[in-house]
């Protein structure tokens, strides 16, 4: 391609910005899309910057499983600064680097170096800021050694950047150890789900009064009275919630893709075509596996999906891969945030004796392969699994992807689903099931391990067993967090 058409076609890129952006952020009837948790803190990091905070992070890379809404996010922030009206707009480039690699035929270094001529200075030596917004930026193979470059060069360039695939995003040697920042994007929550659904918001801190009343109260018993103390704010919640929409949410709604499809199974077929990408667009890019590998990741998968713990010699068994294979795509697999890897609990030696517990990002891609075996239809008796999804994506999401905390499961039989420990020092055990859950798991599992309470999420109403030193946790507020 010609340096002047890719001048042109940036220009071009730079003139249609509003209206791409309009069009990323706004649905069909022309209302704009809610902004998700992660948007307000993305925000600040612009604040900072434009404030000229030394500290504040100049380079964002925004990871997550495909499907879970990165393009939109990266278009909310970035069309909430040109309507700040306080940067011109050709100093602020909105990009897919899939169109420039693929339709363009050009690269990276062709857009930035077309977006100095346009603004007639170097990037590296502009005295005033630059915004560069990079959608599906590791299609160009040589992104990291470029923005790492451009950013050690200039601070006053600030960068955002997101992809489909988050292996390459994390595994990039270019950025590993530099001062890149990454955020996670999770599935969507249940308040998040409400929010484009049905305009439903939640109460202003609800959401962070709960998990600090849960977690990090003095005792369980202070943990009921502060979320008893919360109860009104609940209740109030849903009055407006759609208490419908639950089940719905726990099948598919997770996945913001899925909420523009009429029917479940529309859905599924796309998730199953998501998956196909991962094995042979994402795992490729490890370098490492060969073709019958990847033949039998949804295979992998859909074992996972059946069963709470699987061993690797099982695995090894029944795919007919070697453990070392088999072991290494499960770390891919994690690296692409499609699964949670949960380990049991206990020794070193513990750990390696006893199977890891996989766990779906999202509930929805559980479900995708309950549908391949007829079980689809029996939502009621499979809910529980769906449930344990959630709740280990909000331990995921609130305390391992922060370092804050670990997650561990309960090995022995008749153990609990989880094991919370909490900065290395407080342990919870955390049991999930629906309707009058047995404590036995719970009363189990606090008996051998040194945990400060139990907390039962399940269906019931908010109580304290005093006697046990267990905490219930309906599902009303749970769905909040």
């Amino acid at each position: 391609m010609e340096k002047t058409e890719v001048i042109a076609y940036v220009q071009q890129q730079i003139v249609s910005t509003p209206e791409r952006l309009r069009a990323l952020t706004h649905n069909r009837l022309g209302h704009p899309y809610p902004k998700r948790h992660i948007f307000v803190k993305l925000e600040d990091y612009l604040r900072k910057f434009l404030a000229k905070q030394e500290q504040s992070p100049r380079s964002v890379i925004i990871t997550g499983m495909r499907g879970v809404g990165k393009t939109t996010v990266l278009a909310q922030v970035c069309a909430n600064l040109l309507q700040k009206n306080i940067i011109p707009q050709q100093r602020v480039l909105f990009i897919s680097l899939e169109e420039v690699v693929n339709v363009l035929d050009s690269s990276l270094v062709g857009v930035l170096e077309a977006l100095q001529e346009i603004i007639g200075e170097k990037l590296d030596r502009t005295g005033a800021p630059v915004f560069l917004f990079f959608d599906e930026v590791q299609k160009d193979n040589r992104w990291g050694a470029e923005l790492r470059s451009l950013y050690e060069k200039n601070k006053n360039i600030f960068i955002f950047c997101t992809g489909s695939s988050a292996v390459e995003l994390q595994t990039n040697p270019d950025i590993a150890g530099r001062r890149f920042l990454f955020e996670k994007l999770p599935p969507l929550s249940f308040g998040e789900y409400q929010m484009i659904q049905h305009e439903v918001y939640p109460i202003k801190d609800i959401k962070s009064k709960i998990v600090k009343s849960l977690y990090f109260a003095n005792s369980g018993e202070d943990a009921f009275k502060q979320l008893s103390q919360l109860q009104p704010n609940v209740l109030l919640y849903w009055t407006k919630a759609h208490r419908d929409d639950v089940e719905h949410y726990m099948k598919v709604g997770t996945l913001p893709f899925a909420l523009s499809f009429p029917k479940e199974d529309t859905v599924y077929d796309a998730i199953s075509s998501m998956l196909d990408a991962v094995a042979t667009k994402d795992l490729v890019q490890f370098g490492k596996f060969e073709y019958d590998t990847l033949l039998a990741v949804k295979r992998l998968l859909f074992i996972l999906a059946e069963n709470d713990t699987t061993s690797i010699y099982q695995l090894e068994r029944v795919l007919g891969l070697n453990r070392l294979t088999i072991q290494n795509v499960l770390e891919a697999l994690e690296k692409t945030e499609l699964l949670i890897r949960v380990p049991a609990h206990g020794s070193n030696m513990t750990v390696a004796k006893q199977p890891a517990k996989y766990l779906f990002m999202s509930p929805a891609i559980r479900m995708s392969f309950f549908r391949i075996t007829g079980n689809s239809q029996t939502f009621q008796t499979r809910k529980g699994k769906l449930l344990e999804d959630l709740v280990g994506t909000h331990l995921y999401r609130e305390f391992v992807s922060r370092g804050v905390g670990t997650v561990r499961y309960d090995a022995m039989q008749g153990g609990a689903d989880f094991i919370l420990q909490i900065d290395n020092k407080r342990q919870i055990a955390i049991e999930v099931g629906l309707g009058a859950k047995d404590k036995k798991q719970l009363i189990q599992t606090m008996k051998k391990t040194q945990c400060e309470y139990g907390i039962n999420i399940s269906a019931n109403s908010l109580a304290w067993d005093s006697e046990h030193n267990i905490l219930n946790l309906p599902m009303d507020y749970f769905l909040m967090m």
